[in-house]
């Protein structure tokens, strides 16, 4: 099953041996940590938007049970070069199946978060230019990722260093950061927009939103770089670091958008409930909200609440700060 084109060294050193193993250990640990995280994650997700559409269910599922298969697969790899393969210089220069784990799945995760940052912002901002732009790296890293695990899976060697695999590898990690980058940069600049037209009360939760997508895109764009920086310089196992773990990046990524509506629903409605309270005109008037507001993912995040029960009064609010309806 498993083709060793290139032979590994006849006398590694110990340095080559520790710079080796140890990195794949780390990035398993980190592996299995950030699945642990995401499996929480999907819990809060589950519990608290049972109504959420179809197709943004099935994603989040879809995307949880690939990243059960990567980690899978990065574990047997690791039980071969720790248990079965114990001691066996050929077997720790195996990848095993790296071919699977490392560049096909992680960049059909990646790439299905990508598309899905890209359809959000295209829903923002209704610019077909971005989405196709965003839309058309993703796939082409994910195509990218394909060839990576054809040349591994010919040769699945860690000391192999093709010109047609280093080629691979460059457009599949620099197309991944540049989508990254792309959907980081679109995002901040149309949330940034849409504070400008919002209501003030509702630019507390807009920065929240440009810090989280910064800071997510970001830390995606880095892994990818550094992962890419490792492989082409340095000839040792610290590549598998970040490789190993990016697409957990990109999952809970994804997650950490979706919870964070419980989050900006709750300030949301505490904020124009507060002001609601300040400035209404009825005497004896009281304001009520439900902390778990109902949030719709039609629009960026709608939220809809009662603000002056006594009056009747009905605010409905999308994520950008503009009123989808009201009776004040």
């Amino acid at each position: 099953m498993f083709h060793v084109v290139t032979p590994p060294p006849v006398n590694p050193s110990r340095d080559d041996i520790i710079w080796l193993a140890g990195p794949r250990l780390v990035g398993l640990i980190f592996n299995w940590g950030l699945l642990g995280v995401l499996t929480t994650q999907i819990y809060i997700y589950h519990i608290n938007f049972p109504k959420d559409r179809r197709h943004l269910k099935i994603l989040v599922y879809i995307v949880y049970i690939l990243d059960w298969i990567q980690t899978c697969s990065a574990t047997y790899d690791a039980f071969q070069w720790f248990v079965y393969g114990w001691g066996s210089i050929p077997a720790l220069y195996n990848l095993f199946t790296g071919f699977l784990n490392v560049p096909i799945l992680s960049s059909m995760i990646g790439s299905l978060v990508q598309i899905y940052f890209g359809w959000r912002i295209w829903i923002l901002s209704r610019s077909a230019t971005t989405f196709s732009l965003i839309s058309l790296l993703s796939l082409l890293q994910l195509g990218a990722g394909g060839v990576v695990a054809y040349h591994i899976y010919t040769d699945a060697s860690e000391v192999t260093r093709s010109v047609g695999l280093v080629r691979a590898v460059g457009i599949r990690l620099g197309g991944s950061a540049a989508v990254d980058t792309l959907i980081a940069v679109s995002m901040t600049y149309f949330l940034l927009r849409s504070r400008g037209q919002a209501l003030s009360h509702t630019n507390t939760i807009l920065t929240r939103l440009i810090r989280l997508t910064i800071e997510t895109g970001t830390a995606t764009a880095i892994a990818a770089i550094v992962d890419l920086i490792f492989f082409v310089r340095a000839h040792n196992g610290l590549h598998q670091v970040s490789g190993v773990i990016l697409c957990k990046l990109y999952s809970n990524t994804l997650l950490v958008l979706f919870n964070n509506r419980l989050v900006m629903a709750n300030q949301t409605v505490q904020d124009f409930a507060s002001s609601a309270q300040q400035n209404s005109p009825h005497s004896g008037s009281r304001v009520e909200w439900n902390p778990r507001a109902e949030v719709d993912q039609g629009e960026l995040m709608e939220i809809k609440f009662a603000t002056d029960v006594d009056s009747g009064t009905l605010v409905s609010v999308d994520g950008a700060g503009r009123f989808l309806h009201s009776n004040l």
